[in-house]
């Protein structure tokens, strides 16, 4: 199910990314090509930011935990307040990661509480924008996903 709402994300990104770059030039009219690399530019970015932001995690259940966080408030600012898709996973996720470990689970809900204000100070309206850290936050998501599902990761 995750997986689905990546492509759907990353679908709306590189449908949604040429039209905000096209908004940005109102004197002259963007060529296809300026289009699709102003698109890549933005995703580039924003992959860039979320990448900086892993090497502050100190694990990647902390890290999966933020991601979380982050796609639930830009799931809701887009959707609407009762849409609570993703912080059911993340409830989940942590239910089951610290296995009645209190202090954990703190942290994990620390980490996800992180990721949703971060993403509150940076957007306050659902945009185009939103779309293409929705896709970066997606892929990131999956990566962190593939390195938990890794049995010969370090532990």
């Amino acid at each position: 199910m995750k997986q689905w709402f990546a492509y759907l994300a990353m679908g709306l990104a590189l449908l949604a990314a040429p039209a905000y770059a096209q908004d940005a030039s109102a004197e002259k009219p963007l060529t296809e090509r300026e289009k699709r690399a102003a698109a890549a530019k933005a995703r580039e970015a924003a992959e860039l930011r979320v990448e900086e932001d892993m090497v502050t995690m100190t694990s990647l259940v902390e890290a999966l935990s933020k991601n979380l966080g982050q796609i639930h408030y830009l799931r809701t600012l887009c959707f609407g307040p009762n849409d609570q898709k993703w912080r059911d996973y993340a409830t989940n996720m942590m239910d089951i990661e610290s296995d009645g470990d209190d202090e954990r689970k703190r942290q994990l809900v620390r980490a996800f509480n992180a990721g949703y204000y971060k993403e509150q100070e940076r957007h306050d309206a659902c945009s185009n924008q939103v779309s293409v850290d929705v896709a970066a936050l997606a892929e990131n998501g999956r990566h962190i996903a593939s390195m938990l599902g890794d049995p010969y990761r370090e532990q």
